[in-house]
């Protein structure tokens, strides 16, 4: 039991290091997908956290009944041919973006907090993400399991302490934003889709480490419901503020900042490993779509990959996400609805399996 809750966590922690990445961690993704939309952006949490449960679940369950170690083979039967290859495109292009994207940002903030002129800043980054690939999916399901615990409870903790020490008499309910759509529950959708491209990938290459099925399932139930509980708490804080810092790069520092600076400096860090565990994650997704297609050592490939990405570590994640978030969102609409879709056929699958079984075992007793 104890080995199962350990599997458990792991696949748990690496699904969630996919998703929570600087936009989350910063609030930027928190602030433009949900809070914009007030009380509908609780529902939109709720929604969004019950859709990453099913789709960490139906996913993790099928690479362990089918045996899956590569996302060729979970996308290929799904999809069929011509629309697998044209994911295999916007996969890959999202994936070296939010590389790219990642190393630019704590590059930002090592630049900030060392004094060091930023490219120099940029190399560093670009080189630690470098040696993290090197080690492949066992370093990173490692790195994930130490790092993604600090980041659940890092956050939860920060957004606590916000709640806790905010005076409700200052709380401000005017002003607003912009917000991706006009809708709060297609903004949900919108914002699990494109989140979903990562982790497919990444949850691809997990098959070593599901022993049984229960740690497939649970996996990723537990996975989604942490990420669900961790956006709510995130909400509430970002509510409580948002006249104030709707227009921040970085939301949820410039709250903590506020109260405790102190603390604030510890938010930091976090936020620096939310970046580094998020680009190394989508990193290495890229780096497989890479590998799968060219005759190259993977090596070889990891050391080009994060060489070419320092010159392009040039956009800052805040205009990213309102703008090429959602076209990828869009795109990604297609292969939640796919998932969705082998979750019920999956269903279905395990019910007439069981009502075989049943009557196989009619036939004997008779």
């Amino acid at each position: 039991m104890f080995r199962d809750l350990k599997d458990i966590f792991k696949v748990a922690s690496i699904y969630m290091a996919t998703i929570i990445g600087a936009g989350f961690a910063s609030g930027q993704e928190i602030l433009q997908f949900f809070t914009a939309y007030y009380e509908g952006g609780f529902y939109g949490i709720i929604l969004s956290g019950v859709l990453f449960a099913t789709v960490g679940c139906i996913i993790i369950v099928k690479v362990y009944n089918e045996r899956i170690r590569t996302y060729e083979e979970f996308l290929f039967p799904a999809v069929g041919w011509l629309l697998g290859w044209v994911m295999q495109i916007v996969v890959s292009l999202f994936m070296g973006s939010i590389l790219c994207i990642m190393i630019a940002g704590a590059g930002s903030i090592i630049s900030d907090k060392t004094g060091l002129p930023y490219r120099y800043a940029i190399l560093i980054t670009a080189v630690l993400c470098m040696v993290a690939l090197l080690t492949d999916i066992k370093g990173i399901m490692i790195l994930s399991s130490f790092i993604t615990p600090i980041l659940v409870f890092g956050i939860i903790g920060v957004g606590f302490y916000i709640i806790i020490s905010k005076d409700t008499s200052v709380f401000s309910l005017v002003g607003g934003f912009g917000t991706i759509t006009d809708n709060w529950f297609v903004s949900s959708l919108l914002y699990v889709s494109y989140n979903s491209i990562p982790a497919v990938v990444v949850m691809c290459s997990l098959l070593p480490y599901l022993k049984n099925k229960k740690v497939a399932a649970f996996g990723g139930i537990v996975g989604g419901g942490m990420l669900c509980l961790m956006a709510i708490i995130l909400n509430v804080t970002l509510n409580m503020f948002y006249s104030d810092i709707a227009h921040h790069q970085m939301p949820v520092l410039s709250i903590i900042d506020r109260c405790n600076p102190i603390i604030g400096e510890g938010y930091t860090f976090l936020m620096l490993l939310a970046m580094f565990i998020s680009a190394i994650t989508s990193g290495y997704g890229f780096i497989e779509r890479v590998t799968s297609r060219v005759k190259i050592s993977k090596r070889v490939v990891i050391m080009v990959v994060c060489g070419i990405a320092i010159p392009l570590s040039n956009v800052g994640f805040s205009r990213l996400i309102p703008l090429l978030y959602p076209i990828f969102g869009g795109v990604g609409l297609f292969m939640l609805f796919t998932i969705l879709l082998q979750g019920v056929n999956m269903l279905g699958h395990a019910r007439r399996e069981k009502r075989a079984i049943a009557e196989i075992n009619n036939k004997i007793n008779n």
